[in-house]
């Protein structure tokens, strides 16, 4: 759960910075196949860079190599009561997963009412194309690949032109577009930048068809008119919608003069965007070489060369660890009568799947002590496996736990 919330996050960060970019350089201009082609790229690489791993000047992995974990201090003091750390990912998992099933079965819903208007319709083939006659009336509107208009159009002289919109909107596969972009608003339903890039898109979707209307015919006016008379009517959330709220912008845009060249300069932003998305969230660094902290015989005042590609990681990192330690950790009583204190090294092999294997203590202080150690590693939850040229790897870990009595 701690993976899936980290991803969400860093998904939602991409979204607002490319969506910022769009919404600050791009929507005004008429570039529209461009704009279309940016905001689905938002929304895939949004998605994409986030799993991403690459390595930036990875050294060789020694097999014999340890990674040496800060220390954990325990104290009778220190020691918290033990709660459930995780009960609030699982309550944060429950409402994701309840909101995520919700809306899944809107959009199903979605999709067998438009079957059922389709049902009730008179289908007729056109080229490449289905027109679904309806005698209920309805505003136009397109899904995949079928016109839905109702009947009644075709008595008022507007057929031709809805139809000539409609096409535009099955020919461009902008269904794909809009169930692609519904189903990644689903994934990230608590970010609202996701459903500002849906709306975005769809609205470039008409002006698309709008631009190809206008180019087709000499009656623009009859057109605008038609625009205006249509906006009132059902809106079918998958759907491209002949009649859109957005009429007043559809109109301005048609007017507005095609961007020059010139401006397509204003997407350059978008390489050092992604760049700089793809360092903070998928790029791994070498450290050359950190001190040991070990004070075993032989490690004392070595060096130990550390390969920084993908460390294992405790879910919720370090400071998630050390609460877990501190709230399950118990200082044995009788160790605390006799006095005894001191740094047990427990050694664990973090595999592939995250598991924790071979635990070890490698460093002894006193039996109790040790033990207490070994129980409280051994107890912990499965970790973040380590990565080595992008591929879960293996790694050898060392967890120092300090036991002071003052």
């Amino acid at each position: 759960m701690t993976e899936l919330l980290i991803y969400l996050i860093k998904v939602s960060v991409c979204t607002l910075l490319l969506y910022a970019l769009y919404a600050l350089m791009l929507h005004k201009e008429t570039y529209f196949r461009f704009n279309r082609f940016y905001l689905l790229f938002s929304l895939v690489a949004s998605l994409v860079i986030p799993l991403l791993s690459i390595s930036i000047n990875a050294t060789n992995v020694d097999a014999g190599m340890t990674y040496l974990l800060q220390t954990v201090q325990v104290k009778p003091e220190n020691i918290i009561p033990y709660e459930n750390s995780m009960s609030w990912m699982f309550y944060a998992g429950l409402i994701y997963f309840t909101v995520l099933l919700t809306l899944f079965i809107r959009f199903l819903a979605r999709f067998i009412s438009i079957l059922l208007i389709r049902r009730n319709c008179i289908i007729e083939k056109k080229g490449r194309h289905y027109i679904a006659l309806c005698k209920k009336p309805l505003a136009p509107f397109s899904f995949l690949n079928t016109i839905f208009i109702s009947s009644q159009s075709n008595d008022n002289g507007q057929f031709d032109k809805i139809i000539m919109h409609e096409s535009v909107h099955v020919r461009q596969l902008h269904s794909i577009d809009v169930i692609f972009s519904e189903l990644i608003c689903m994934l990230i339903w608590f970010n609202p930048i996701g459903w500002k890039i849906k709306a975005a898109l769809k609205e470039t979707h008409e002006y698309l068809a709008d631009a190809a209307v206008k180019e087709q015919t000499s009656a623009l006016a009859e057109y605008v008119l038609l625009l205006i008379n249509n906006v009132v009517g059902v809106q079918l959330g998958l759907a491209n919608n002949f009649n859109k709220s957005l009429t007043i912008k559809r109109i301005n845009m048609m007017k507005k003069p095609r961007s020059g060249w010139a401006s397509m300069l204003k997407a350059l932003p978008v390489f050092p965007l992604a760049l700089m998305l793809i360092m903070a969230f998928s790029c791994t660094f070498n450290i050359a070489e950190l001190k040991s902290q070990n004070n075993s015989a032989s490690q004392k005042n070595k060096k130990t060369q550390i390969v920084a590609e993908k460390q294992p990681e405790y879910p919720g990192g370090q400071e998630a660890m050390n609460k877990f330690i501190l709230s399950n950790i118990k200082y044995p009583e009788a160790a605390k009568k006799s006095g005894k204190e001191g740094k047990v090294y427990v050694s664990f092999v973090v595999t592939k799947t995250g598991k924790l294997d071979k635990l070890k203590v490698t460093h002894k202080v006193d039996p109790l002590l040790d033990a207490e150690a070994l129980r409280v590693v051994k107890s912990m939850p499965n970790w973040i496996a380590g990565k080595n040229k992008g591929a879960n790897v293996d790694a050898q870990m060392t967890l120092p736990i300090s036991f002071k009595l003052k």
